[in-house]
C-alpha cells in the first residue's frame, strides 16, 4: 500500500505493559538503570539545594523507581512466558484445537514476536475488535492481523473485510490467520495481493521452524495425540447439532498439559454455537499409549 498510515488507535494497546512485552532484557534494563541514577542524583542535588538533607528520601526515591517498573516488566515477561508455553505445546492439530480463541490470538502474538516483529495488540474485548486482532510491524512497515479460530473454513467475506481495513488504514497489508483453512474463493482473492493467509498446519510449520521453539516433552503420556486417542474417538460417532441438525466436532479444552473438559461443538461455529455433553472422556490406555510420547509426535 502507497497511502500513509491512518491506524485506528482505538484497536491498539499503547500502555506501558504491553510495550515493555516487546521491549529485550538488556535494554529495559540499561534504561532502567540510568533512570535510577539519573533520579538519584537529581534527589542530592535538589536535597543539597534545600538545605534540609533527607538521606532517607533521596535513596528511597530510585528504589520506588525500581520496584514499579520492575514489577511491571516481571509482568510483562511472565505474560510472554505463558505464551511461550502454549507455543511449545501446540505440537498438533489436536493441540491447536485444545485452545480457547483468545489463547490462539496470544500464541499467534507470541509467534510473530519470536519472528522479530513488534506487535500490537488490540485490548478491547468489551467491543467489537473491528476485524484486527493486533498488529505487527518490522522495518516501518504495518500489517493487521486477524485470527480465525473457527471450526469450518474462513470464506471471502472475511478476506475482503481484512483487506479493506489495510487499504482504509493504509498499512502494507494483510495477516489472516484460519485453523481449519480458507475456502478457495478466498485463496483466490488473497493472490497478488499482500493478504497472507495462514492455516493451521502452516501455523504449525512456522512454529517447527522458529529456533528458538525446540521439541520438548511435556508430560508423561500426551492424551490429545496419542494413537490411543485417536482410535478412541474413531469408535464413536458425532452427534448431531441440537441447534441446526449439523455434525458436531469434539471440542478439548488444556488447563496446561491437563484435559480440563471435553463437549461436542457445532461444525458450523461461530455461525452456530450449539453444544452437546461429551458423555465419555477418554481414558489413557497404557498399551495404546505406551509408544507415542509428546516428544517423539513433535520431532
Amino acid at each position: 500500500m502507497g497511502r500513509s498510515r491512518r491506524l485506528r488507535r482505538r484497536y491498539r494497546d499503547d500502555s506501558t505493559l504491553a510495550a515493555l512485552m516487546d521491549l529485550p532484557t538488556w535494554l529495559f534494563l540499561g534504561i532502567l538503570t540510568v533512570g535510577a541514577i539519573l533520579l538519584l542524583a537529581g534527589a542530592v542535588v535538589i536535597d543539597a539545594a534545600s538545605g534540609h538533607p533527607n538521606t532517607l528520601l533521596v535513596v528511597l526515591e530510585p528504589l520506588l523507581l525500581v520496584a514499579f517498573f520492575g514489577g511491571l516488566f516481571w509482568l510483562a515477561s511472565r505474560e510472554r512466558i505463558l505464551r511461550r508455553r502454549r507455543l511449545l505445546q501446540a505440537s498438533s492439530m489436536y493441540r491447536l484445537w485444545a485452545l480457547t480463541p483468545d489463547d490462539m490470538a496470544d500464541m499467534a502474538t507470541e509467534l510473530f514476536r519470536v519472528e522479530g516483529f513488534v506487535v500490537t495488540e488490540n485490548k478491547r474485548p468489551d467491543e467489537a475488535d473491528g476485524g484486527v486482532d493486533f498488529e505487527i510491524e518490522k522495518a516501518g512497515k504495518t500489517w493487521l492481523v486477524q485470527v480465525k479460530h473457527w471450526r469450518h473454513e474462513v470464506g471471502v467475506d472475511k478476506a475482503r473485510e481484512l483487506w479493506g481495513l489495510v487499504a482504509d488504514e493504509g498499512a502494507a497489508g494483510g495477516v489472516l490467520l484460519g485453523t481449519s483453512g480458507f475456502t478457495a474463493a478466498a485463496r483466490e482473492f488473497a493472490e497478488g495481493k499482500d493478504l497472507r493467509l495462514i492455516d493451521g498446519p502452516e501455523f504449525l510449520s512456522l512454529r517447527s521452524q522458529l529456533a528458538t521453539i525446540q521439541a520438548t516433552d511435556i508430560g508423561d503420556v500426551d492424551p490429545m495425540v496419542s494413537v490411543g486417542f485417536a482410535r478412541y474417538l474413531m469408535t464413536i460417532k458425532p452427534p448431531a447439532c441440537p441447534t441446526c441438525g449439523k455434525p458436531m466436532v469434539l471440542v478439548t479444552r488444556l488447563v496446561n498439559t491437563a484435559i480440563a473438559y471435553q463437549l461436542w461443538g457445532c461444525k458450523s461455529y461461530p455461525n452456530c454455537k450449539g453444544t452437546r455433553r461429551f458423555a465419555f472422556p477418554y481414558a489413557p490406555n497404557q498399551e495404546w499409549d505406551s509408544v507415542t510420547k509428546t516428544g517423539a509426535l513433535n520431532r
